[in-house]
């Protein structure tokens, strides 16, 4: 028999073990509560004597931003190369924004799971952070397939130099690798120190400066 079905012959028995209990309950009905106040505290009576009171739960808070653009970027450097994006055991999926999200998850800033990178800019958008210019590290930066098309592709900035250079950390078809983009120079490969500013990228089988396919940048962290 195929695994196929025995699958729901599996799920029949543990719903019927689940709904077992319940049908029990309702046929055995506890007794009625006991009439009286004995043993009932008044409402302003404090807590029992020997009972510690119950305190909240604590919320973590959140890590410096410094510190956490640190983990974010080592995070996502450490899977250079890797064509699967699996941290410390916990896989995140597929596709590009895996990667960005395995590094603001390891930054104590976990990003929607099922987010993919236009819902990851217009979070960006509604949060008022997205941007054309001035890339930090651990920025998300945007691409499209085609200038001025819309958002396709995200990365995470690894760092930014003064002429607006920024290394970006992407998954690719290949591995996570590292994509030198500028767009204020998006025409040009070269700086005038010789310097790459952008990396030549192949797309719908033409080759363009990963400054031209740049959409912008937005700081979530």
């Amino acid at each position: 028999m195929s695994p196929l079905r025995t699958l729901p012959v599996a799920l029949a028995g543990l719903l019927a073990a689940c709904a077992g209990p319940m049908r029990a309950a309702r046929d055995n009905p506890l007794p009625p509560p006991a009439q009286g106040r004995a043993g009932i505290r008044e409402p302003d009576a404090g807590p029992a004597r020997g009972v510690a009171p119950v305190r909240a739960r604590a919320v973590p808070r959140p890590l410096p931003r410094a510190l956490a653009v640190e983990r974010a970027v080592a995070t996502a450097a450490r899977l250079v190369g890797a064509r699967e994006i699996v941290v410390d055991g916990a896989r995140f999926g597929d596709g590009c924004a895996a990667l960005v999200r395995a590094a603001y998850d390891r930054a104590g800033a976990p990003l929607p799971p099922d987010a993919d990178p236009r819902a990851l800019h217009a979070l960006a958008r509604d949060r008022g952070v997205a941007r054309r210019w001035a890339p930090a590290a651990g920025d998300l930066a945007f691409l499209a397939d085609r200038p001025g098309g819309p958002v396709e592709h995200v990365g995470l900035v690894e760092s930014a130099g003064k002429d607006g250079t920024a290394v970006v950390l992407h998954l690719t078809e290949h591995g996570v690798a590292r994509i030198r983009v500028n767009l204020g120079k998006a025409w040009k490969l070269k700086g005038d120190d010789g310097r790459t500013v952008n990396d030549l990228l192949v797309v719908g089988g033409g080759r363009l400066p990963a400054g031209r396919l740049l959409v912008g940048y937005a700081r979530l962290l």
